[in-house]
């Protein structure tokens, strides 16, 4: 049960919210994506979070195999069941293997048969657990990316991040039908 009330599109909202709302719902087919029904509690925040969202994941120069393999990475680190499950089914649609999927929801590190998804996580794998990345790990995903790149996937990892700090922080229910369930990490 979300520690906080969930605002939808039939909540009591003030002025603010309704013109942040309205604007969501015109541009994302008349649904408030599961954040930002946190969120709109501060609607100034979900005012900008939103546009930045849409153009790391929609305008994303990447292929939606790799951006969405970012953000189920993201989701992984946090172990947020709430973005895996949102975001796996679209990175398998666009060619993420399943193997790769599965290895993630058990916390394990996949085997790789692209050289791009594997930079990716070394990368972002790294980057979480000691908060750097080494030479190595960052020079070949730069040689792969190029700098606009490197910082556009690092700019989609803390997004989503950010958005699973969210869901977990105010306890978001999973989807009704969640098909994946991250193994958690021991402490």
């Amino acid at each position: 049960m979300p520690r906080i009330p969930l605002i939808t599109e039939s909540s009591d909202l003030n002025p603010a919210q309704r013109r942040v709302v309205d604007g969501i719902l015109g541009r994302r087919g008349g649904r408030i994506p599961g954040p930002y029904k946190f969120s709109l509690h501060c609607p100034e925040i979900t005012e900008v979070w939103h546009p930045l969202g849409e153009m790391l994941r929609l305008k994303s120069s990447f292929p939606l195999r790799l951006s969405e393999l970012t953000i189920i990475l993201a989701a992984r680190c946090m172990d947020c069941d709430y973005v895996f499950n949102a975001h796996a089914p679209i990175a398998l649609k666009d060619g993420l293997s399943q193997a790769l999927v599965d290895a993630l929801v058990r916390g394990e590190r996949p085997g790789f048969d692209k050289a791009d998804e594997e930079a990716i996580y070394d990368y972002f794998t790294e980057l979480n657990a000691k908060h750097a990345v080494s030479e190595k790990t960052y020079a070949r995903a730069l040689g792969l990316f190029k700098a606009p790149g490197l910082v556009e996937l690092t700019a989609l990892f803390g997004y989503y991040t950010m958005i699973a700090m969210t869901l977990l922080a105010h306890d978001m229910p999973i989807q009704p039908d969640a098909k994946y369930h991250l193994e958690k990490k021991s402490s």
